[in-house]
């Protein structure tokens, strides 16, 4: 197997967080998996990435400056092309609703900040092997991920 086809066959995760510092530390962390990542540090930023590449998984934020991240992963779940790719809300807001709102936007999974590395890991690993079991092509899968916490 050839380096292009090997690299087309790896995971990619979008990560979508207005915060620099939370956005190179996905990536790294993704990146010591074996998992690559493309980042964007607001909603356009993302839907850009979008028109270019599906990923396999979108790690969100709920508060930034452009557009509210449970309206993006509204749009995601709409639109054809991504409606299938899993999106984990990560955020810092308290409260139960806030859950409930993420959920009812289509999330699979709501990530509280500060978040425990393993446990995002084993969340993205079950999300992202049940969508190989499926049969799901490399462009929709992902896993994978090791390392501390976010505090």
């Amino acid at each position: 197997m050839s380096a292009a086809e090997e690299r087309s066959l790896r995971r990619r995760v979008l990560v979508v967080d207005d915060d620099p510092e939370i956005v190179t530390f996905l990536a790294t962390l993704l990146e010591l998996e074996g998992i690559d990542s493309t980042v964007a540090t607001s909603a356009a930023a993302a839907l850009e990435k979008l028109e270019h590449a599906v990923p396999n998984l979108v790690l969100l934020d709920i508060a930034m400056p452009d557009r509210d991240g449970l309206d993006l992963c509204r749009a995601l779940k709409k639109d054809p092309r991504t409606r299938d790719v899993p999106v984990f809300v990560v955020s810092a807001r308290p409260g139960k609703d806030v859950v409930e709102r993420a959920l009812a936007a289509g999330a699979e999974e709501f990530i509280r900040k500060p978040f425990e590395n393993q446990e995002l890991i084993e969340r993205i690993r079950v999300r992202l092997s049940a969508g190989w079991a499926r049969g799901a092509s490399p462009a929709r899968s992902c896993a994978d991920a090791r390392a501390g916490g976010v505090r």
